[in-house]
């Protein structure tokens, strides 16, 4: 019983102190494509930028283009209270003595980027939508 405490307690330790996962902290932003994206740019430099596309195609002349689409939601809320006098007010009148509020804003951007047969930008388009 002793021993398996032991072994336990030394996975756990290791475990704990392992390094996590590297993740990809490429983020797909306008900015980063209009910096990016442009004609004679190769697919390497597109893709340590900007990440893998969502949509990988060829059309009939075997030129291939890669799309990204991303969506994004951003959600904020807002408390405020009265202060002392607002307080005093609203319990005097039945009220509330603080006020909230809330929003959402959803983001779209959507590139599509056409190569050559040297793997290089031959055209690109963006579209960026906020609502």
């Amino acid at each position: 019983m002793f021993k398996k405490l032991i072994f336990s307690i030394s996975v756990i330790t290791l475990i704990s102190c392992s390094n996590p996962p590297t993740q990809n902290n490429t983020k797909l932003t306008f900015g980063t494509v209009q910096q990016v994206v442009k004609k004679g740019a190769n697919q390497t430099e597109i893709m340590q930028s900007l990440g893998a596309p969502n949509i990988v195609s060829k059309d009939k002349d075997g030129l291939e283009t890669w799309t990204y689409d991303r969506i994004s939601r951003e959600s904020e809320s807002r408390s405020r209270s009265l202060g002392l006098f607002g307080s005093i007010g609203a319990f005097l009148l039945g009220g509330s003595g603080s006020r909230s509020s809330s929003s959402v804003a959803s983001k779209s951007l959507t590139v599509i980027i056409t190569f050559d047969n040297d793997k290089s930008v031959l055209d690109f388009s963006y579209q960026s939508l906020e609502f």
